[in-house]
């Protein structure tokens, strides 16, 4: 799965519906970050930053961890092409092995979950990233019949039930859902 993301890295922004539901996940995000309030952001399964990067000047630091080499390449060539010195990456599979000693306010991901075998591996340890009172953004497939998916390739779920999901997210130590 992994060789299957970086083969489409280069291309991946070329994708109308991709980039039009990055912006939908960043916008939704922004809207629930405090105006004038830099914050700390992860983004796990950053992909190329299509919903993250929008956000970067809203933060002060924004580290976007994945998996795949060639999608982290696209990240930080956007970064850098932008001048943000404060965005940074990190190739690492939470579900492997956690990510101590780092905290952010504020951790995300986006389209993500239904690749992971673990989701409540996963989410555990994106808990474990969070501050004190810090928000989890997650944005994944409502269950669906598989169809949103040409390739089930790396494709462990195809959506989730929000009830099971909220179970599993409180499992892992979250307060609400909205």
């Amino acid at each position: 799965m992994i060789s299957r993301f970086a083969a489409k890295a280069a291309t991946w922004d070329k994708t109308p519906h991709r980039v039009a539901l990055g912006n939908a996940i960043a916008t939704a995000i922004a809207t629930n970050l405090t105006a004038g309030q830099p914050v700390l952001l992860l983004d796990y399964g950053c992909g190329t930053g299509l919903c993250s990067l929008p956000l970067a000047r809203r933060c002060s630091a924004l580290c976007g961890v994945g998996s795949s080499t060639g999608m982290l390449a696209q990240f930080a060539a956007k970064a850098r092409a932008a001048g943000w010195q404060h965005v940074t990456t990190r190739h690492h599979d939470l579900c492997a092995a956690p990510l101590p000693g780092l905290e952010f306010d504020v951790v995300m991901s986006a389209m993500t979950l239904h690749h992971v075998a673990d989701g409540p591996l996963l989410l555990q340890r994106l808990r474990a990233l969070l501050v004190s009172g810090g928000m989890l953004a997650l944005a994944d497939l409502d269950a669906e019949d598989g169809s949103f998916h040409q390739d089930h390739t790396g494709v462990f779920h195809t959506g989730f039930v929000r009830e099971w999901l909220a179970q599993q997210l409180a499992a892992a130590g979250f307060g609400h859902a909205d």
